[in-house]
């Protein structure tokens, strides 16, 4: 559906996003979650192995397991071995994770995650295209998608939410396509739904969204789908059972994992806790508008929510789309609240939000093009500002402080201590954020003036 013009947008998307990376990626260390995968990506370059015993990083840890008198890290393996790949490769220039850590985390982070996030930003912009929104319109999308929601900060470090993100993306694009007649799209369906469980265990969920935009095809493109992805499957079970001695995610094996914010601990203990009706009901609060909010941390979510009611009401692929994005929206967002286990998380926001992201900012295009009059219009601007704001403060800290504090809070008093040792630096990051601040919102406006149909155009469900 690209014409060579198109391509080279989505050239530009690519390099912009990743630039935004490039300006904001962290140095060093900032939790348990991205230092149990430098742990990782240290161990396989100086050491040839999974093992992080040796490793200076993996002092103080506690994202880890112990099994068969080894320490390994407790995150899947896709993220470290493509960055220490980035970590070999810039090897020969003398960088290296012992010797200039922060060069390295840097290079490492920004060319596997700023990589995966620009990625994501491109399929975003590709999306909006192919359902028949104006260029405008998928700009704003792309634009929106990176900078508008906390992929942007989780973006900053080595975590695995933005790599799953954009590969579920990705997936449902090629799903779409492989439905609508591409026999070459789906095995590119099949390998990034099963990068994205690869990247994150959590991704076997976003599959669901490919199923049900695949629901009704022939035997065969399901069969291309499973011929590609269940060997990627297979080799994180693999992985899994040499490490822990099973092939679920190590999370879910007591024996070897032990959960570093529990005071004490016994094998018997599950691995999520059971709570009462009351404690679940604060989850959902806490979750949707609280100090882990969907729209309290991403307004832009409600932009989201009426893009997915026009959706809804156009037929054709529209339809069949927002079923699944609300779908598999509403499967993930229960099993945060039923399966959680760290309700003290430090986190700015909810982190694995970002795995939802990418795929509920597809309903940000049809939003754009259907929207009428100007309080609605000021609504958008309203959301998509404070979305692009809160996002940018996120990339101050995204780890860090108290159990259950906001992540406003702290963000806020990180750039206060940012301030005071270094104020230059402080000041710039605000000119910086109201140069972003502008140039997206002349984007939304231009994607308001481009000239559009009432309605998404209906393709074949």
């Amino acid at each position: 559906m690209q014409t060579k013009t198109d391509r080279r947008v989505v050239a530009l998307v690519f390099l912009i996003a990743l630039a935004v990376c490039a300006l904001v990626t962290k140095t060093h260390v900032v939790s348990w979650n991205d230092g149990s995968r430098i742990a990782t990506v240290d161990a396989l370059t100086a050491d040839g192995t999974f093992r992080i015993d040796g490793s200076p990083f993996a002092v103080g840890l506690g994202d880890k397991i112990r099994f068969h008198g080894a320490t390994y890290s407790d995150k899947p393996p896709l993220l470290a071995v493509l960055a220490a790949a980035v970590a070999l490769a810039v090897a020969p220039a003398g960088v290296s994770l012992r010797h200039t850590p922060g060069t390295a985390i840097y290079l490492v982070t920004l060319f596997t995650v700023g990589v995966w996030f620009a990625v994501g930003c491109c399929y975003a912009y590709a999306f909006a295209q192919y359902l028949g929104l104006s260029r405008s319109v998928a700009i704003a999308v792309a634009a929106l998608t990176g900078v508008g929601t906390l992929a942007l900060p989780y973006a900053t470090v080595l975590t695995n939410h933005v790599p799953c993100g954009a590969c579920a993306l990705a997936g449902c694009f090629y799903a779409v396509r492989a439905r609508d007649g591409a026999r070459w799209a789906a095995p590119l369906a099949g390998l990034f739904f099963a990068l994205a469980y690869a990247f994150d265990a959590a991704g076997i969920l976003l599959a669901l969204a490919g199923a049900i935009l695949l629901w009704g095809a022939p035997l065969r493109t399901w069969l291309l789908v499973l011929a590609v992805g269940l060997p990627v499957v297979a080799l994180e079970f693999a992985y899994n059972l040499r490490v822990s001695g099973s092939i679920m995610p190590t999370a879910f094996t007591v024996a070897v994992w032990k959960d570093p914010s529990l005071p004490f601990y016994s094998p018997s203990m599950q691995a999520f806790h059971v709570f009462s009706p009351a404690d679940y009901l604060r989850f959902v609060v806490s979750l949707l508008v609280g100090t882990k909010g969907l729209f309290s941390f991403t307004p832009l979510m409600l932009v989201v929510g009426y893009g997915l009611l026009v959706m809804v009401r156009t037929p054709g692929l529209p339809r069949r789309l927002a079923s699944a994005i609300a779908a598999t929206t509403l499967v993930y967002f229960a099993a945060i609240v039923l399966l959680q286990n760290d309700t003290g998380a430090r986190n700015f926001g909810e982190r694995r939000y970002v795995d939802l992201f990418f795929l509920l900012c597809v309903a940000v295009g049809p939003a754009l093009a259907s929207v009428r009059g100007p309080l609605a219009r000021l609504a958008v601007y309203i959301a998509s500002a404070l979305s692009v704001a809160i996002a940018a403060l996120g990339t101050v800290a995204p780890f860090g402080g108290a159990p259950g504090e906001s992540g406003f809070a702290f963000g806020l008093a990180e750039f206060a201590a940012l301030y005071r040792r270094a104020p230059l630096q402080a000041a710039l990051d605000v000119v910086m954020l109201v140069v972003l601040l502008v140039f997206v919102l002349r984007i939304v406006d231009r994607a308001f003036r481009a000239p559009r149909a009432s309605t998404v155009a209906p393709r074949r469900a």
